[in-house]
């Protein structure tokens, strides 16, 4: 696996071997979990990951990878019947995580009651799945009931090689792991719909995400306005407050609308990013402050 990936870092054009790796570790978990019947045909790809690998190309690298159920129809149940059958799935999608780990090389049981590996928020309407390589963590994060306000769309998911010219020699010799880092169709969010999310994210977490906002300010460049979806912001984030945490956090928000230096200079966050953020991008966030306070008065 190593060699593979400092090949995968020559031929693009990426220094940080780790961040590579990480790379390579994500498309492979993505590919395996869509060559799932059940998989492909219930959960849909969404988040920055999602906006890297599907729409904008690698102007950052993703560190977990996120999914939402398609058929909310499916838990429109009694609560005592809705844990029931969220269980059912979240063991049968740990079952899946923890055979691909295993092939993998990645720590990872399918134990819900364990800590290390799952945690959970509104009874299992949210689950995060979590891997570990060593003492790095790899957070797969699944929201089961969600509002969804957008068509999904059909999609491919690009790797680093995407437009690599490789040699036969080369596509023999790394054949088992060009098998999985390839290109496939995936079944994904709307970019409207991740674009509600993010700023749902924003005002929703104890501690913002410098990849949030940037991830924003990609939707922004590439003619997504936070502007023109208020409304659907809104609903969102109205769904979202059964979590009591979000209740908080969001009160917490709207006491205090403001950018730290600490977040935007996070040098962890900062480190995910290929290029740093263009000279526009601190203006668009003064911009975008003013719209989230007039977001939080439609909620």
């Amino acid at each position: 696996m190593s060699e593979f990936i400092s090949f995968v870092a020559v031929k693009s054009g990426i220094k940080r071997v780790k961040l590579v790796e990480q790379e390579v570790i994500i498309q492979r978990i993505l590919k395996e979990v869509y060559s799932s019947p059940h998989f492909r045909e219930n959960y849909l790809f969404k988040g920055g990951s999602c906006l890297v690998k599907c729409y904008f190309g690698f102007y950052r690298f993703s560190v977990d990878l996120d999914f939402t159920w398609r058929k909310q129809k499916v838990w429109k149940v009694g609560e005592k019947e809705l844990r029931r059958k969220l269980l059912k799935e979240i063991k049968a999608f740990g079952q899946l995580l923890e055979m691909i780990s295993k092939r993998a090389g990645l720590d990872f049981m399918n134990e819900p009651r364990n800590r290390r590996y799952f945690e959970f928020g509104g009874g299992g309407r949210m689950v995060t799945f979590k891997l570990w390589r060593g003492p790095e963590l790899l957070k797969i994060q699944v929201n089961f009931l969600e509002a969804l306000l957008f068509p999904s769309k059909s999609l491919k998911v690009k790797t680093l090689l995407d437009g690599v010219t490789l040699s036969r020699d080369e596509e023999a010799y790394f054949e088992e792991f060009l098998d999985f880092y390839r290109p496939f169709e995936v079944d994904a969010y709307d970019e409207r719909e991740i674009l509600c999310e993010k700023v749902r994210a924003i005002l929703t977490r104890r501690a913002q995400k410098l990849r949030d906002f940037y991830d924003i300010f990609m939707l922004d460049a590439h003619g997504f306005k936070a502007e023109r979806v208020t409304d659907e912001i809104a609903k969102k984030v109205r769904a979202s407050l059964y979590y009591k945490k979000y209740r908080d956090n969001l009160d917490a928000n709207k006491r205090a609308m403001k950018f730290s230096t600490e977040v935007l200079e996070d040098p962890f966050e900062r480190e995910l990013f290929v290029q740093g953020p263009p000279r526009n991008f601190e203006k668009f966030l003064t911009n975008l402050l003013d719209l989230l306070k007039d977001i939080v008065n439609l909620i």
